[in-house]
């Protein structure tokens, strides 16, 4: 059975119900909101009302059977980012090479981020003809793709901005999109909704977590006397190390659309544009995501062995 969330309140307990479009509620002593782009828990958290903006670019979308590209003499079966000013176009093999995933983007570099409303849906069916359009003078690879891409769709790229500066309040903790809704040029989105899930797991699983834990700004007290080493908070470990994390990630992802599309920071001829892609990669893939998983469980809990 489906349910929508529409509200999260605290009860004195430190608790929080959750209520539903349909009237129903649920008691919780911790809330998870992994509920996407477009939250409504996040604005619980943050304790003001948050903003996804219209990042002013488009993402024209197919699927192509790679059959129906053999007059492509690009070698389109390994993953390809093609360039040009406000505009490039994005080709990957899937399905064990039998099909071509095809992503078309294009960006106004004229108008601020935030200063257009895009209405619902933000996701629209368009025309072959406007991608014809638009595309025009792309080169005869290019050409022979875009006639290809039956039935594409329109997505309208909005993203989280500013970031948060937490991704925790109470016993309310936000995860993928609900936390740092990026842009796509990373392909990096999911993967860090993938490292908050495991971050938070390995803090809330581990077998010492007792529900104490869950509160941020919670104190530990041995018989009569305060502990000033008391272990940190569950939840406020995992803040400590996502936020930072996330956000850069959501950054860059930003850099890297302005890069491919000639608008860089370092500049949009090619041998800038080369210059910019260098490493770009390397702190999403080479992060030691384990060890300082392991910091936080640490700073949490105490080292192994110690109560």
């Amino acid at each position: 059975m489906e349910q929508r969330c529409i509200s999260v309140s605290t009860l004195p307990s430190g608790s929080h119900v959750l209520e539903f479009a349909d009237g129903s509620t649920y008691e919780a002593d911790l809330v998870i909101a992994a509920d996407g782009i477009k939250s409504v828990l996040r604005d619980f958290v943050s304790e003001k009302p948050t903003s996804l903006v219209y990042s002013n670019r488009i993402a024209r979308r197919s699927v192509i059977p790679s059959e129906a590209l053999k007059a492509v003499k690009t070698d389109i079966m390994r993953p390809l980012t093609w360039i040009g000013k406000n505009k490039h176009i994005v080709t990957y093999p899937v399905e064990a090479n039998q099909k071509i995933n095809v992503v078309l983007f294009s960006m106004d570099s004229a108008v601020p981020i935030g200063a257009v409303n895009i209405p619902l849906p933000w996701v629209k069916p368009t025309s072959q003809d406007e991608l014809q359009r638009d595309y025009s003078g792309w080169g005869e690879d290019a050409n022979i793709i875009i006639k290809e891409m039956k039935n594409p769709s329109k997505w309208y790229l909005h993203f989280l901005h500013p970031p948060l500066s937490s991704y925790v309040r109470q016993r309310v903790v936000l995860v993928g999109d609900a936390a740092h809704a990026m842009l796509p040029h990373l392909g990096s989105g999911v993967g860090q909704g993938l490292e908050d899930v495991y971050a938070l797991c390995s803090l809330i699983g581990d077998p010492r977590a007792q529900k104490s834990h869950l509160d941020v700004n919670s104190h530990f007290w041995f018989g009569q006397q305060l502990l000033s080493n008391a272990p940190q908070a569950a939840l406020k470990a995992y803040d400590s190390i996502r936020v930072t994390r996330a956000n850069m990630v959501q950054s860059m992802s930003t850099v890297m659309g302005d890069v491919v599309a000639g608008r860089g920071p370092g500049g949009g001829t090619i041998p800038q544009i080369q210059e910019q892609l260098k490493g770009v990669w390397h702190p999403i893939w080479h992060h030691d995501l384990v060890g300082e998983v392991k910091r936080a469980v640490a700073n949490a809990y105490g080292p192994r062995g110690v109560l």
